[in-house]
């Protein structure tokens, strides 16, 4: 694996969510609770299911969003040479019913 390449694994959701609470905590609550992500003065501001507002706990690991700032295409965060993709998702409900999930993607390789 390789620079962007992606990140293939039997690695569920949960464990995704767990890993980004680590490396990437938020000043409050979880990724696992996030609707959205948006850009803000080159800020990263992360909109919660509940509707409160919260941000990256180290705001230095937003390098970047593409796409439109009030609803990024993809999110850019690093954390000492790990670079992860998170590609929003479109819609907050999916057609089961269930709440609609981000894409992951880790773009550097680990040794």
């Amino acid at each position: 694996m390789g620079t962007n390449q992606p990140f293939r694994t039997s690695a569920s959701w949960d464990q995704a969510i767990a890993m980004l609470d680590l490396t990437f905590p938020l000043a409050e609550g979880s990724h696992e609770s996030v609707a959205a992500y948006l850009v803000h003065f080159e800020h990263l501001a992360i909109i919660m299911a509940d509707g409160s507002v919260t941000a990256l706990r180290h705001p230095a690991q937003f390098i970047e969003a593409g796409g439109n700032p009030e609803a990024p295409q993809s999110i850019l965060l690093e954390q000492h040479g790990i670079q992860v993709e998170i590609e929003p998702a479109t819609r907050r409900v999916s057609s089961t019913g269930g709440n609609a999930r981000h894409r992951l993607q880790l773009l550097t390789h680990l040794d």
